[in-house]
């Protein structure tokens, strides 16, 4: 008995980023409500590690990357960029129907970085929306973006389509590491103090979705995908809980110890019935 009492408290306490086989059985997947209510579902986004992100990035490959790696969505983020006289845009995309290229239709916009002169602000957009703010940036990004441009039209920049496929990979590898946990955490505790900060405004946000955003999550619904969701889930009070990975396992950060917590009774239950 005492040995699986051991394993069972160890279990409760370690922060691991999948959850063993018998939890699938026992749990089945989350219930629609329990992914809408996931900042992923939302079209949440840290856009404190979003700002930090820009400022550190050296080339919107980097940049790409790291947006994705901070984001606890299905889809991937894509980024575009354009110039209308003195001002600079930079624009973050969920790319919800998976084409790899932004439709604003059918896509959402998460935020945006605005450059005037020397000037700089990120807005945010739909469940984001309570987010608007100046702060120091850098020109090299931008300056990066309109030098690579290779796209005609208004667009100096917009994540190529062909990319797609090695963003999603590299952010599949990602959340199966360690290093996924911790952003998750940082993102938990943002989504705290940006509740206490914003207050009515940031629950006020959670309710504006864009026109694609409640297509997509109606989709999802309605077909059941949300089941399959890869993303990590969170509560829109911010406590950590876990959703299936395609890959038929769990993914989570903190999320773990809510179903430990189960296997923990259930092994107790089974020692003293021994």
């Amino acid at each position: 008995m005492a040995p699986k009492l051991r394993r069972a408290s160890m279990a409760i306490f370690t922060g691991g980023m999948v959850a063993g086989s018998p939890l699938i059985a026992a749990c089945g997947g989350p219930s629609y409500d329990d992914w809408a209510a996931t900042d992923g579902a939302a079209g949440r986004i840290n856009l404190d590690d979003v700002q930090q992100a820009f400022k550190s990035s050296k080339s919107p490959t980097e940049f790409e990357q790291r947006v994705n790696e901070i984001y606890e969505g299905d889809g991937i983020i894509l980024i575009r960029a354009l110039q209308d006289g003195d001002r600079l845009t930079l624009e973050g995309w969920e790319d919800l129907n998976g084409d790899n290229n932004i439709d604003d239709s059918a896509d959402d916009r998460l935020f945006s970085i605005v450059k005037v002169n020397e000037e700089y602000n990120m807005r945010g957009y739909g469940a984001n929306g309570y987010y608007d703010r100046g702060f120091g940036g850098s020109d090299f990004l931008f300056g990066f973006l309109i030098a690579s441009s290779f796209s005609r039209g208004p667009y100096f920049y917009h994540t190529p389509v062909n990319s797609g496929p090695t963003i999603r990979q590299q952010r599949n590898n990602y959340r199966q590491s360690s290093r996924y946990g911790t952003q998750v955490s940082r993102n938990s505790r943002y989504a705290s103090t940006q509740r206490g900060f914003a207050g009515s405004r940031y629950q006020e946000s959670s309710r504006n979705l864009s026109s694609g955003r409640q297509t997509y999550r109606q989709t999802q619904k309605s077909s059941g995908a949300f089941r399959s969701s890869s993303a990590v889930s969170r509560s829109s009070f911010g406590s950590s809980s876990v959703s299936r990975s395609t890959s038929g396992g769990f993914s989570g950060g903190g999320g773990q110890v809510r179903f430990s917590q189960v296997r923990f009774r259930r092994e107790r239950g089974s020692a003293s019935s021994s």
